[in-house]
């Protein structure tokens, strides 16, 4: 069974974290964040698989995504960024994880625009965590995509700035996602470093001192997160102790994969999570789901 944790923001937001609790207290802890436009009960199926295999296992909502109907909408009159969720939503999200499993050890996995912020959060509070699990994420720097991706993104967050809001599903990118978040990626794809904030700070110095393990999983026919650019998001942090991991997905025998419906077969990647987690001394077993059991929640990719 799952429990609900309702954390609020100082803006009077709030957001869910759904937990699923192992029998063992001191079981490995693992926080799902998801990627950009994703509700979290898209998830669901993942974080079954990995209550299976011995942990216990949280997924986060993500800002301006939440399940709630009267949940807030990027607008004119709300508007937040990369800042916002790496300095609010993501220690709210630990602290209350990390309060609920305290004989734990804690890790993050984070996917797409989830992981990014979760390779910043270990960069500004390392002691918070014993390990990262990146899938399908990516550094959107345009030299990595080719100069029509530059021009692509700066518009995207010019539109952003025009309406108040990006209508990712008329772009056939994300969802209706905050200009400030659209600001940050299309920053990001401008300048190739992660520079958030007012006064900007320049979060590649931090990168580059963690220390922390990393299981970073890149999928073959990842349109959105091609191998290239998963490597150069990940060797932002150069003193990582790295296991990095490359998955076909047809040759492993997994149909109709792409950046986002991994997530629904969880079995194409929890082989690599255990084994990496029983080379970090965890006491984990391989087990999971191939997808079809019932969800804990609803789920949308917007």
């Amino acid at each position: 069974m799952s429990e609900q944790v309702t954390l609020t923001r100082k803006n009077g937001t709030r957001f869910t974290l759904t937990l699923l609790q192992h029998e063992r207290a001191d079981a490995p802890a693992i926080l799902i964040q998801p990627a950009m436009g994703v509700q979290a009960g898209y998830y669901s199926l993942l974080a079954e698989a990995l209550h299976a295999a011995g942990c216990h296992v949280g997924v986060s909502e993500l800002r301006g995504h939440e399940a709630a109907e009267d949940a807030k909408r990027p607008g004119w009159d709300y508007d937040f960024s990369y800042h916002d969720m790496l300095h609010e939503d993501w220690p709210l999200a630990v602290q209350a994880m990390q309060a609920r499993f305290p004989a734990s050890k804690f890790y993050l996995l984070g996917h797409s625009l989830g992981g990014q912020i979760s390779n910043l959060y270990a960069s500004t509070q390392p002691a918070k965590l014993d390990g990262l699990i990146i899938i399908a994420a990516c550094s959107v720097y345009w030299k990595l995509w080719g100069f029509p991706f530059l021009l692509y993104s700066q518009v995207a967050g010019q539109i952003g700035r025009l309406l108040g809001y990006f209508p990712g599903k008329h772009f056939r990118f994300a969802g209706r996602e905050a200009r400030g978040v659209m600001r940050d990626w299309a920053r990001q794809a401008r300048t190739g470093r992660f520079m958030l904030g007012q006064p900007r700070v320049d979060y590649e110095p931090k990168l580059a001192e963690v220390t922390l393990p990393v299981l970073a999983i890149s999928l073959q026919g990842d349109f959105f997160a091609p191998r290239h650019t998963m490597d150069a998001l990940i060797g932002k942090m150069s003193k990582a102790a790295l296991t990095r991991i490359h998955l076909d997905p047809k040759g492993l025998g997994f149909e109709k994969i792409n950046h986002f419906r991994w997530v629904r077969q969880p079995a194409l990647v929890m082989p690599e999570v255990t084994k990496w987690m029983r080379r970090l001394e965890v006491n984990i077993h391989q087990e999971g789901t191939s997808g079809d059991s019932a969800p804990f929640g609803s789920f949308n990719v917007e």
